[in-house]
């Protein structure tokens, strides 16, 4: 079978000249300058506010020194089935580890996620449009974006897997389908969602092909078509045999946008809101630079100086059509939706080209690239730094807290949050420097993280713990004879000292209040 050509050939006509092409050396030269860049507030820190990264390192700490550790091994345990999703972080970080430190080894891994996101939409682009654009340095506009801020950090790393996947399915196709089924089995591993993305990627791209060639699906367009779905049936049945395998189900919380008319509402505000997730998780940066770039591409198509290829625009709009109609939450996690607005801003930008219209000087176009990451990154460092001293506050108080402790983690829904707070999972230093248990710990048995609670303690974390947005914090009274300890977050200093007025405080910042409850019998699982 012949080789596949890129979808976009027949549209060559209206591209501008080769004044807006990089020769490749440069074009390297430029990406891994920028990127530098944009990883520079990662490695400024010590603790960086990104919200899921103390829980990441205590989970990697309890899987690397589990063995060796009889407090942990009391509260928590490796799963029998350690197949799955989800699971990149496991498999790399450890190896990392031995040879640099864990917290270290954690932000090298978050690099190489950024890494492979950005990469991989540029050779996406580089496969669809035929060249490396200057405009294709604007990829790292989104190396920073809401999701890497959140710590989906498995996520990124398997997005930037499927998008390398992708580049190789158009060029290649179906010349290697074994190969590929292999590949979509290593992203599913990586995360399921990132299977989902590559999945609407490669229909997307099969469906812009035969748009293209301007005639009716024949016979051997629907066999074409069928043989590429079969890549994916591997990958399904894991997900069949590990799910029926799984020790316990997620239901999803009960969304607060539920009805036709909210759901609408909100997905509507996700529209407007896309621009700003896509290029940073902190409101600063995606209303001073979101919004502007909004209206810059708007301008640009609208003046013709701007277009999107065939590929992209069917790749991109069948994502946004899945952030549409995706719940909120399921499958496993939150943020179903939201989640896929990095990875739809990448395939859109990446099949960017100018026309013959455009007056962009390639010069200063990657000047103002090159200004807009600087910015961002700056930015980034400002908000990460404001907050480090807050982290090592905390951390140093939570050397307090007595080793194998029990510490529950509350959030309050009332009052104003602090815009400088810190991430509710800073209670994860005690899980490392003190082997506590801790209540929202992400190891639940529907997470398939091969750390898990033990057995016993599973309903203890659930008293503590609510995953419905909606819900009352858990009372004070209901967790004091179960609890050593209680982190209570949110709300101002004023609500957090109303949910619990008469407990003892060890450590009061304006980002939590930790509190000792005085349940120091530890003989068993308390309030049994």
């Amino acid at each position: 079978m012949d080789m596949k050509r890129p979808a976009n050939t027949s549209d060559m006509s209206v591209i501008a000249s080769d004044t807006g092409t990089l020769p490749s050396r440069n074009f390297a030269c430029w990406f891994l300058a920028l990127f530098a860049v944009t990883q520079f507030p990662l490695y400024w820190v010590q603790y960086p506010d990104i919200t899921d990264f103390p829980n990441h390192l205590a989970r990697i700490h309890t899987l690397i020194h589990l063995s060796q550790s009889g407090m942990l091994q009391r509260y928590y345990e490796l799963r029998d089935l350690q197949i799955g999703t989800n699971l990149a972080m496991e498999v790399i970080v450890p190896g990392l580890a031995r040879w640099m430190s864990l917290a270290l080894a954690l932000k090298v891994f978050a690099s190489l996620s950024t890494l492979l996101l950005t990469t991989g939409a540029v050779i996406v682009g580089r496969a669809i449009t035929g060249r490396f654009s200057y405009l294709l340095l604007g990829v790292l506009l989104f190396a920073n974006n809401a999701m890497f801020q959140l710590g989906l950090l498995n996520y990124l790393f398997g997005v930037g897997v499927a998008f390398w996947l992708l580049s190789a399915w158009i060029v290649a196709g179906r010349l290697r389908l074994i190969a590929f089924s292999a590949g979509c089995v290593v992203v599913y591993l990586c995360h399921l969602s990132a299977l989902g993305i590559y999945v609407i990627g490669v229909v997307g791209y099969e469906l812009s092909f035969v748009r293209s060639r301007s005639c009716l699906p024949t016979l051997f367009t629907w066999r074409s078509l069928v043989l590429t779905l079969m890549q994916f049936v591997p990958a399904a049945i894991l997900h069949v045999l590990v799910s029926s395998n799984s020790a316990g189900s997620y239901i999803p919380a009960p969304s607060p946008y539920t009805g036709m008319g909210i759901s609408i509402v909100y997905k509507m505000m996700l529209v407007f809101l896309t621009p700003g997730i896509g290029v940073s998780g902190y409101l600063l940066a995606q209303i001073a630079i979101g919004l502007p770039l909004v209206l810059a591409l708007y301008f640009s198509f609208r003046s013709g100086a701007l277009r999107l290829v065939t590929p992209a625009r069917w790749m991109a709009g069948l994502l946004a059509i899945a952030i549409a109609f995706l719940p909120p939450s399921g499958f496993g996690s939150n943020l179903v939706d939201i989640r896929l607005i990095p990875a739809c801003c990448l395939l859109a930008w990446c099949g960017l080209e100018a026309t013959e219209r455009s007056r962009w000087i390639p010069g200063a176009a990657l000047a103002v690239i090159a200004s807009v990451v600087f910015l961002i990154s700056l930015e980034t460092t400002y908000e990460w730094g404001i907050r480090d001293g807050e982290y090592g506050r905390v951390r140093s108080a939570l050397h307090q807290v007595a080793g194998g402790s029990r510490i529950a983690t509350v959030t309050l829904d009332h009052g104003e949050t602090t815009a400088s707070s810190i991430s509710v999972h800073a209670g994860a230093w005690s899980v490392i420097d003190g082997s506590a248990f801790l209540s929202n710990f992400y190891i639940w048995p529907f997470q398939p993280f091969w750390v898990a609670y033990r057995a016993p303690y599973a309903s203890l974390a659930a008293l503590a713990r609510t995953d419905d947005p909606a819900a009352a914090p858990p009372a004070y009274e209901t967790l004091k004879n179960s609890y050593d300890y209680v982190l209570v977050f949110g709300g101002d200093s004023a609500a957090r000292l109303r949910y619990a007025p008469n407990a003892e405080a060890i450590y009061d910042s304006r980002s939590l209040r930790l509190l000792r409850t005085g349940a120091i019998d530890r003989s068993g699982v308390a309030g049994r």
